[in-house]
């Protein structure tokens, strides 16, 4: 599946999130967003859905190599709905 990212669009969940994560992490999740205009599939950026959530499908990108930290979405056409920024641990418990 190709995998096009014309836009986002921010719940305020999300906008919350960002802004109370630490310095490292917002600026790393702008860097993520940056590049996932150009190819959200780029393995740089550890895009993947995920899997028993049923539908619309969430997916992440995980914002450090190391998965600390994650960002959750979904696909609406070429826009992607940002629900979440939060730890590993976190978005397992709840990625909406």
């Amino acid at each position: 599946m190709a995998v096009r990212i014309a836009e986002f669009r921010f719940l305020d969940g999300f906008r919350s999130e960002l802004a109370s994560a630490p310095e490292d992490v917002r600026a790393a999740v702008k860097d993520i967003l940056r590049r996932a205009r150009s190819n959200p599939e780029a393995g740089a950026l550890r895009f993947h859905s995920l899997k028993g959530y049923g539908k619309p499908t969430i997916y992440k990108f995980d914002v450090f190599s190391n998965k600390s930290w994650q960002v959750s979405f979904e696909l609406d056409g070429a826009t992607a709905v940002l629900m979440r920024v939060c730890t590993h641990k976190d978005m397992n418990r709840r990625p909406r």
